[in-house]
């Protein structure tokens, strides 16, 4: 689903190298955690896989789909087609109920508000919110806001979930909760690609790789 060839990404104020001849393969169904201290390179990682920003070199295929040579508009095509996301400050909008902010994706989408609210509320009803429907973010513990964003990501049927540190603004117990809920999104077949600096979150993943100074290390090289 993912692969990455000598992939840089090199910001010309200071000429920093957040992402630094990055070689990546993730396939389909797996579920991966790119492991990180702030200011690691991985959030900018996470940026160029979900086409949210271009590499200053190498090459990016999502799909079978070479990203380099694309225009801006076929970029975010391909992102909305195969891709939901997941942030930590959980972007929700605050006037918005979490059905309408569930249905967001499918509103840009131009799908019909009868279509869209119903799939919405199919979403968060699996996500656990199936009583919290109308409910505002204000109205809604960080847990339950995190399971809005989730099910926003879900609305679409991505083929790949991409998180940013998700659990980053929850307490531990609301953490637990969104990770077995990342568990049973993979068990029914999502690729989940799960930005992190919490260890213990890592290790739910298959794969695990560290990110340190804009390269990747193995598994087995830091004894994750």
């Amino acid at each position: 689903m993912i692969r990455m060839e000598n992939v840089c990404k090199i910001y010309e104020n200071g000429g920093v190298r957040a992402v630094d001849d990055v070689s990546l393969s993730i396939g389909t169904g797996s579920y991966t955690a790119i492991l990180g201290a702030s200011g690691s390179g991985k959030s900018t990682l996470m940026h160029l896989l979900g086409l949210l920003d271009r590499p200053t070199s190498g090459e990016y295929w999502l799909c079978g789909e070479r990203t380099s040579k694309l225009s801006a508009r076929a970029r975010a095509e391909l992102s909305r087609t195969h891709i939901g996301f997941v942030f930590q400050n959980f972007s929700l909008v605050p006037n918005m109920s979490a059905l309408e902010n569930a249905a967001l994706p499918l509103a840009f989408r131009g799908v019909p508000r009868a279509r869209r609210l119903d799939r919405a509320a199919d979403m968060l009803c699996m996500v656990g919110l199936g009583a919290r429907l109308h409910h505002t973010p204000n109205m809604l513990s960080g847990g339950q806001q995190q399971r809005v964003a989730i099910a926003r990501a879900l609305c679409t049927d991505p083929t790949l979930i991409l998180a940013d540190e998700p659990t980053g603004n929850l307490d531990p117990q609301a953490a637990h909760e969104i990770l077995e809920l990342f568990d049973r999104l993979h068990a029914q077949g999502r690729t989940i690609v799960w930005i992190t600096h919490d260890h213990e979150a890592a290790r739910r993943a298959q794969k695990r790789i560290l990110m340190r100074q804009g390269k990747l290390r193995t598994e087995k090289e830091n004894d994750l």
